[in-house]
C-alpha cells in the first residue's frame, strides 16, 4: 500500500507556476418576471441579489487590483449597473457625504460599499420601470443573449484597449527596475515586467427557453472562444437550458442545475470561486449530458434532423420557398431543390421465393418439376 500511494505522489507531474494577476468577474443576472414567479416559494429577487453582492465582494477581497461587473439582463434589455458613468454629485452620495440616504452600511469597505450601493440603487430603478412599462407579451422575454454580448464587449475593452491594468506590486517594481536601469544597475532592460488580467463571466438565471436566441447565443459562445474566456452558468430551479450547457462547455466553463436555490452561496463560494488560473490542477464539476441540439434559424423551433446551408452552416427545418438561405442569401440548385420538394425515394425490398426461385409481378417462375414437387 506505501509503494501504491508513493507511486501516486512522485508519478504526477508538477504544477505550472501559478501568478497573482488581477482578475475580471463579469456576472449577468436575467431578471424575467415568469421564470422568478414560478421559484417565489423557493427564493426571492432580493435574496438572490444578496447573495451575489457577497460573491462579488469576496472576489474583490482576493486582489486589491481585481474588478467586478454587475449587467443586469431585463425584458425590454440589458443594463450595466456596474461600473457606469456617474456624476460627481452621485459619487458624493455613494461615500455617504451626500443628501441621498444610502442602501448599505456607511462603515463598510468602500470598494465594496461602491459596488453595492451602484447595483442596488439601479436595480430599484429598474424594477420601478420594469412594473410600469412591461406587457403581458414581454413576461417571458429573454434578452441573456444581448447581455452576453455586451459582456464580452466589455471584456475585450478592459482586457485590449484599456493599458493601464496592473497590480500595485507590479507597477512598484517596474518603476524600480527602470530606475535601475536608468542608473546603470544589474538589471535587463529587455524584461520589463508587465501583468495580464484574468477574465470569466457568470451567468445567473432562472429561465430555460433560449430558442429564438440561439444564433446570437452561438456567436456569443465563437467570440468567448477567441477570447478564451470561460463561461459559468447558475441555472436556478426549473428545467436545464441546452443552449447555455453548450456555451458553458464549449469554453470550459462551469454548468450546475441548482435545484435548491437557497444553498446559491454554498454553490457559488466551491465551484464558481476558481479564478481561471487555478482550474487547470482543481477538479470542477463537469457535466457529461450535455444536449448539442440545434435550433432552426427559420422557424426558432429546435431540431433532431433538418438542412444545413453548405456556404454559411445555417441550420433549416425545412426546406426555404424562396429558394434561398435565409442568412447568408446563397440561391441553391433548383434540380436539387426539387428532389428535396419531392420527398425521399423508399426502395422496394424483393421477395424471398424458396428453392432459389425468383419473383416477378408476384407471380412464380419456377419450372413444372419443381411445382410437382411441392404438390406431391
Amino acid at each position: 500500500m506505501d509503494s501504491i500511494a508513493d507511486s501516486i505522489y512522485t508519478d504526477l507531474p508538477a504544477p505550472e507556476e501559478l501568478n497573482d494577476n488581477p482578475s475580471l468577474l463579469t456576472l449577468i443576472f436575467e431578471l424575467t418576471p415568469r421564470s422568478w414567479y414560478a421559484l417565489r416559494n423557493q427564493v426571492t429577487i432580493q435574496e438572490t441579489v444578496k447573495t451575489l453582492l457577497v460573491f462579488l465582494n469576496a472576489h474583490l477581497s482576493l486582489n486589491n487590483s481585481n474588478q467586478v461587473c454587475f449587467i443586469l439582463s431585463l425584458p425590454f434589455g440589458s443594463e450595466i449597473l456596474h461600473p457606469n458613468v456617474e456624476s460627481l454629485s452621485e459619487e458624493q452620495d455613494v461615500d455617504g457625504t451626500g443628501d441621498k440616504p444610502t442602501l448599505v452600511n456607511k462603515g463598510m469597505y468602500r470598494n465594496f460599499r461602491l459596488v453595492d450601493e451602484m447595483v442596488m440603487r439601479k436595480l430599484n430603478e429598474a424594477l420601478d420601470r420594469m412594473s410600469k412599462e412591461l406587457g403581458e407579451k414581454e413576461k417571458n422575454t429573454s434578452t441573456v443573449a444581448g447581455a452576453l454580448l455586451r459582456a464580452l464587449t466589455y471584456t475585450n475593452r478592459l482586457l485590449h484597449v484599456d493599458q493601464s491594468i496592473s497590480t500595485t506590486t507590479a507597477s512598484a517594481i517596474n518603476s524600480t527596475a527602470s530606475t535601475m536601469n536608468s542608473l546603470g544597475g544589474s538589471g535587463n532592460s529587455g524584461n520589463a515586467l508587465t501583468t495580464s488580467m484574468h477574465a470569466r463571466v457568470l451567468i445567473v438565471t432562472p429561465n430555460d427557453t433560449y430558442e429564438s436566441n440561439y444564433i446570437a447565443i452561438m456567436n456569443s459562445i465563437f467570440a468567448a472562444q477567441k477570447m478564451k474566456v470561460p463561461l459559468d452558468v447558475a441555472k436556478l430551479g426549473g428545467h436545464q437550458a441546452p443552449y447555455l450547457q453548450q456555451a458553458a462547455d464549449a469554453t470550459n466553463g462551469v454548468y450546475l442545475h441548482i435545484k435548491e436555490p437557497q444553498g446559491l452561496m454554498q454553490v457559488l463560494s466551491t465551484a464558481y470561486f476558481l479564478e481561471p488560473s487555478l482550474r487547470s490542477i482543481v477538479i470542477l464539476p463537469t457535466n457529461s449530458n450535455v444536449n448539442y441540439k440545434a435550433s432552426c434559424f427559420i422557424t426558432g423551433k429546435p431540431v433532431d434532423i433538418g438542412f444545413v446551408c453548405s456556404v454559411c452552416l445555417c441550420i433549416m427545418s425545412k426546406v426555404p420557398e424562396l429558394g434561398h438561405c435565409p442568412t447568408c442569401r446563397s440561391k441553391f440548385d433548383e434540380r436539387f431543390l426539387k428532389k428535396l420538394l419531392t420527398g425521399p425515394t423508399i426502395a422496394r425490398k424483393k421477395r424471398k421465393v424458396e428453392n432459389g426461385a425468383a419473383s416477378t409481378n408476384g407471380e412464380s417462375t419456377a419450372t413444372p418439376e419443381a411445382k410437382n414437387t411441392t404438390e406431391s
